[in-house]
């Protein structure tokens, strides 16, 4: 994700827009900056994970090219004001994406029951409607 100086017409907003080549820009106020995303520009790398893959080892040697200027002239389109932001760093991380799920951007949730503390239960999640699955699962599991 890029890392940019809002400009202050957009100084302490949240924004994503989810239609079209969605995107989103949302405060980090761990260094006074904001996030921009994008669902096109900010994947940078795939592979298919197999053993002996080092996941990490792949982000160390990729050479962590921004993408921020594509990312900015695209978000311009439908938020003029973006245009004013300032590019300051990136931040690179690995996603973990289902491969039945690289096309359509699906992100299922893993909900597990501990085996040993009745009522404790792991969910791993990676969209705000998966609440929704998982209050489904709950309404399922006994007491």
């Amino acid at each position: 994700m890029a890392l940019v100086q809002a400009p202050p017409a957009l100084e302490g907003l949240g924004i994503t827009v989810m239609d079209g080549p969605f995107f989103s820009m949302m405060p980090f106020p761990a260094r006074g900056l904001h996030t921009l995303s994008h669902v096109r520009y900010t994947p940078h790398m795939h592979w298919t994970d197999e053993p002996g893959t080092d996941p990490y080892q792949k982000l160390d040697q990729y050479g962590r090219e921004t993408r921020v200027d594509r990312m900015l002239r695209d978000v311009g389109r439908y938020l003029p004001a973006v245009l004013d932001a300032k590019y300051v760093d990136s931040l690179f991380e690995i996603k973990t994406v289902l491969v039945k799920n690289e096309g359509d951007d699906g992100r299922p949730i893993l909900f597990e029951r501990h085996s040993a503390l009745p009522g404790c239960y792991s969910v791993l999640g990676g969209k705000i409607d998966n609440i929704y699955d998982v209050l489904e699962k709950l309404d399922a599991e006994s007491f």
